[in-house]
């Protein structure tokens, strides 16, 4: 597995869950990726640090690894452990991307299953 590194660029990312409780996250934005990595400050003040890595030979798949840091997010902010109990610790995420390209258009689309949460994350490429 090699970082995806041709990936580099800024995205609009876009979320959908079906979390329904008291701990809402403000995790869309934008984002730069560099040399297969991001770092950006949500919405809520969370620190985001990913990682993209392609999975197979025909560059159609990535595995994305991130992980919410909200130490310094807004003093109402938290996450959610597997448990779904509330956490002001670092929690990583971990999924599949499907890269879809048309051109200089890049998106990429997976499904985050964290306990009882599911998001749809969608990345687009701006520029």
């Amino acid at each position: 597995m090699t970082i995806a590194t041709d990936l580099d660029g800024v995205y609009a990312v876009n979320t959908i869950s079906d979390y329904d409780g008291p701990l809402q996250k403000k995790s869309d934005g934008q984002t730069e990726i560099i040399d297969g990595k991001t770092h950006r400050i949500d919405g809520a003040g969370c620190e985001w640090n990913s990682t993209f890595t392609w999975i197979d030979d025909t560059k159609a798949e990535v595995l994305m690894t991130s992980i919410a840091d909200p130490l310094n997010a807004d003093p109402d902010f938290l996450l959610a452990r597997p448990d779904g109990s509330p956490t002001s610790d670092p929690v990583t995420y971990e999924t599949t991307l499907k890269v879809m390209r048309k051109g200089d258009k890049v998106q990429m689309t997976g499904t985050i299953n964290y306990g009882n949460e599911t998001v749809i994350l969608t990345m687009r490429k701006n520029g």
